[in-house]
């Protein structure tokens, strides 16, 4: 281990309505760690589709806009736009990305 000291990860609050919740399931979580994206999600979420993870992204795309509108970054259309756009690209690019990664089993709290 080198001279750099640990920095416990920021992590987000939990949203409203989980802790009420009678079922609840994390499906997806991203971190941005030194400058590179790492995600973690649950591959069964969706075996009966897997055209659900797009409809997953899309809403989460639609509560991105519209927090960045009410934070005053942009309007939510533009927002969408954008994100839309940068979407089509990244799906779209002939070179795949640097990826690695494994099936990680599953944690009960």
């Amino acid at each position: 281990m080198d001279d750099k000291e640990f920095i416990e990860p920021e992590e987000l609050e939990l949203p409203d309505g989980v802790h009420d919740a009678e079922e609840a399931l994390e499906v997806l979580r991203a971190w941005i760690a030194d400058g590179g994206l790492h995600v973690i999600f649950n591959p069964e979420t969706f075996t009966h589709d897997v055209s659900e993870w797009g409809r997953l992204l899309s809403d989460v795309a639609h509560h991105i806009a519209n927090a960045v509108e009410l934070d005053g970054q942009v309007s939510r259309s533009d927002a969408l736009a954008a994100m839309q756009d940068a979407f089509v690209r990244g799906l779209g690019t002939s070179e795949p990305l640097t990826m690695s990664g494994h099936i990680k089993g599953r944690v009960s709290h």
